[in-house]
């Protein structure tokens, strides 16, 4: 016979855990600070408070949240000491204080920031990222306000590249040359470096297939030009320079593709698929090899991989030349650049009429249009203007032949940039730009957000002796900030035993969590759920994405055996680019006989399993509405990119029908593969996957 164990729910010995962020004594280079820790059992809300002195007394402040995560980004300054302690609270009863933490604020370094603010209504929210080389590698983060939010401590740390889910790479002289190119976050933790001496700083970053991409550099002995402006002084240190002769060393920048474990996948060598014949003979380039007696041929400075036509667009500023390169074949489709006599191939160029030249930070909009920075070294020559300027350019390219300027933003002469500089479309459609500023007299090194009329309506200028690389407007400094919940996690006793676990009975049979993103960017999760026993059924994990500030609940039925022997439940949930961030909870998980108090909300809808799952052409979902609504059905791939979208608004009572073909909302057809939906009525959601075969 079968002993049922009474279980009795208790709400007067609510306790505490473990404060797990920021860790005891850590010092931070931030002063928005994450705090974390354990989800308590019974706990409906915690309480937290922070503190200058560790009797609490006074209060610095203290707040609430309903989450074990909670993101201050008021009350802490640079350079102090503070103690912080969290308890758990229910309708009930409040829990006892944990034992406090302390931690540090590190010392500041960027104080005498100078923004200037035209129109506040104007600006996109969110953060300012930038870094350089000058003085010294150092990187910050700015609020719109000029206040210093974070900075990268003794790291030596120069920013490259801020990904769309926050991921962060760039360069560190700690260790050189292992870190020239690395991912990092907030606390400089070095995630993944490439380990490699010969890797060049200007481009480092994961490809959408997880793999690293970046430039290597490459030898091979060459000509000097014989009609350069410098031919003669190469001529005086004895070498022919008559054009012809392969006697100095050249130098460009390969494109090498690592995966996770250090190994190469692929390269592109511009030595095999460009001609010497094409260099720059009017700018510096030359004047530079003379004093380095090297020459930089390529000066490759930027790449962007388009995934879905597998494409990738590189910037070669010392050829003044942008390249459109097959990724599957390694093929040149095109070359955009300079007409002759500026390159001796200029006529095979494409969109030659452009006349760019030294340009940084190629990139393809989500329009199809290429974005980049002219930093215009040679614009004085091109245009004859009595001193260079740079300028902003949005470029559709139409039939791989022809390009239209859909937008340009051109600079005044002082803020013309020689080298560096950085572009950022907006979520409000502003340009974010960086330029060095060195074209007159002072050098105003800025970075300014222009609206798409031209107006410049924020702006940063660095002290004299700074200069940065490139900077990026971001949500947060935690780019991976996420709780997870777990309903039904209760305080109870076993036969005069207190215990700690998730319960269930025979009225809630199931386990629900929540997974709440609290990053500020858009990110996908995978998630885990099994016990011991097997009432989770196996296939209980899936990818999801989720939108910042948002929360994605599961609820999944139990299929329960042996209930008189202990079971033990784990979850792990695990942000799909943020992988090191990982979260497991883990309980023992009990049957009680009394019906768990839960509140029955009765749906606004009833939704019906796609189908055909399996399907080639089309799907159809349907669904059956209590009331007038409106919906949302969402369809994302397996990397919880959305591909298409379908709303309805004020759809009537009754049933209801979408059906999708398999394209995306530019009508493209997808390829096979696993689909991931989300289909939203009000505050309820209903998540699944289906499969499309060809």
């Amino acid at each position: 016979m079968v002993k049922y164990l009474i279980i009795i729910i208790l709400f007067n010995a609510i306790g505490f855990g473990d404060l797990t962020r920021p860790l005891e004594g850590q010092v931070l280079n931030y002063i928005h600070i994450l705090f974390e820790w354990d989800q308590e059992p019974d706990a409906e809300k915690y309480q937290i408070q922070v503190s200058e002195t560790d009797s609490f007394d006074p209060i610095l402040f203290i707040d609430s949240t309903t989450t074990p995560l909670f993101i201050d980004t008021a009350h802490i300054e640079w350079n102090q000491s503070y103690f912080w302690r969290m308890r758990p609270d229910n309708s009930t009863n409040i829990g006892q204080w944990s034992n406090p933490f302390s931690f540090y604020t590190g010392e500041p370094k960027f104080q005498n920031t100078d923004v200037i603010i035209y129109q506040n209504e104007l600006i996109q929210d969110g953060l300012t990222f930038f870094g350089g080389a000058f003085p010294t590698l150092q990187s910050g983060v700015i609020d719109q306000f000029g206040n210093e939010i974070w900075n990268d401590g003794d790291g030596q740390f120069m920013l490259v590249h801020v990904n769309e889910i926050g991921n962060v790479y760039g360069l560190s002289s700690v260790d050189s040359p292992n870190n020239h190119g690395m991912r990092t976050n907030a606390d400089m933790e070095i995630l993944w470096s490439a380990n490699d001496d010969a890797l060049d700083f200007h481009e480092f970053k994961q490809i959408p297939n997880g793999n690293y991409m970046g430039f290597v550099r490459v030898d091979t002995l060459g000509p000097i030009p014989s009609d350069n402006s410098m031919t003669t002084q190469f001529q005086s240190l004895g070498f022919l320079a008559d054009g012809i002769t392969n006697e100095f060393p050249w130098f460009a920048q390969k494109l090498v593709e690592w995966n996770e474990d250090h190994e190469i996948v692929w390269s592109w060598d511009p030595f095999d698929h460009f001609t010497m014949a094409d260099f720059d003979n009017h700018g510096s380039s030359w004047t530079e090899a003379y004093m380095n007696l090297e020459y930089d041929w390529t000066h490759a400075n930027s790449f962007f991989f388009d995934e879905i036509q597998n494409i990738i667009y590189a910037s070669f500023r010392h050829l003044s030349r942008i390249t459109k390169i097959d990724y599957l074949t390694g093929d040149v489709v095109w070359n955009m650049g300079l007409p002759e006599p500026y390159m001796s191939t200029g006529d095979e160029q494409i969109c030659k009429d452009l006349l760019f030249s030294f340009q940084h930070h190629i990139q393809k909009l989500d329009n199809g249009n290429l974005l980049f920075l002219d930093n215009g070294n040679l614009s004085d020559q091109l245009f004859g203007y009595d001193d260079p300027v740079s300028r902003v350019l949005e470029v559709n390219v139409i039939g791989d032949s022809v390009c239209n300027v859909v937008w340009e933003y051109v600079m005044p002469p002082n803020l013309f940039g020689t080298g560096s500089g950085s572009v950022q479309r907006l979520e409000n459609e502003n340009t974010l730009v960086y330029t060095a500023g060195n074209g007159l007299d002072e050098p105003e090194c800025t970075i300014m957000e222009v609206t798409p009329e031209h107006d410049n309506i924020w702006k940063y200028v660095s002290e004299p002796n700074e200069s940065w690389y490139r900077a990026y407007r971001i949500p947060s400094i935690h780019s991976s900030a996420f709780s997870v919940t777990v309903d039904n996690y209760k305080t109870t006793t076993i036969d005069g035993t207190q215990i700690e676990g998730v319960l269930f009975s025979d009225s809630v049979s199931s386990v629900t969590f929540h997974i709440h993103n609290e990053s500020g960017y858009d990110q996908s999760f995978y998630y885990d759920l099994s016990d011991s026993l097997g009432w989770v059924e196996l296939f209980m994990n899936d990818s999801v994405l989720i939108e910042p500030g948002e929360i994605f609940e599961v609820v999944h039925s139990l299929n329960v055996g042996n209930i008189s022997t202990e079971n033990r439940l784990q979850l792990i949930v695990s942000p799909t680019h943020h992988p090191e961030n990982e979260k497991v909870f883990r309980s023992k998980f009990y049957k009680v006989d009394d019906p768990l108090s839960i509140k029955e909300i009765p749906s606004e809808f009833k939704f019906y399993d796609p189908y055909p799952n399996p399907f080639n052409p089309e799907i159809t979902f349907s669904f059956e509405l209590v009331n007038r609504s409106n919906i949302d059905l969402i369809i994302y791939d397996i990397l919880g990119r959305k591909i298409k979208s379908f709303n309805r608004n004020q759809l009537k009572s009754g049933r209801h029908k979408l059906n999708w073909n398999a394209t995306d909302n530019t009508g493209v057809a997808v390829s096979s593969g696993i689909y991931l939906y989300e289909f939203k009525i009000g505050t309820e959601k209903r998540t699944g996957k289906v499969i499309y075969l060809k």
